[in-house]
């Protein structure tokens, strides 16, 4: 029986798609949070990275973060779409004034846990 990784975090502010992509990991886990493309709304190969960087993930189930640039949140929504997965949409959370992260990630966590998108921790 195969069984899946726990928990991973795998961050570093202002990465590329392209460089994500290269750091995706391809274990299985249960869920994934994806915050990929804000960075690089311009590159012309947004869809493509992050499709593969979906492809890559060996996961049950996942959600996308979709950033206040909306031309890469509409490519972010179009690649969820495909693989059918869920989106949180950032633009409900105040900016930074680098108009590319969230003031307080908190709301974003509560959030992914409140749908469902992955298990609250239990107490033991």
């Amino acid at each position: 029986m195969h069984r899946s990784q726990q928990c991973a975090f795998i961050t570093q502010n202002g990465l590329s798609s392209t460089a994500i992509l290269k750091r995706t990991p391809t274990i299985a886990y249960a869920a994934a949070v994806i915050s990929a493309g804000g960075n690089d709304a311009e590159n012309l190969d947004l869809a493509t990275n992050l499709y593969a960087i979906r492809g890559r993930l060996k996961v049950g189930r996942a959600v996308w973060l979709l950033p206040y640039n909306r031309d890469a949140a509409a490519t972010i929504r179009w690649v969820a779409q495909r693989w059918g997965d869920q989106v949180i949409d950032l633009s409900w959370a105040r900016p930074r004034k680098d108009g590319v992260h969230c003031l307080s990630y908190s709301w974003v966590a509560r959030s992914v846990i409140r749908y469902g998108y992955v298990p609250a921790r239990s107490s033991r």
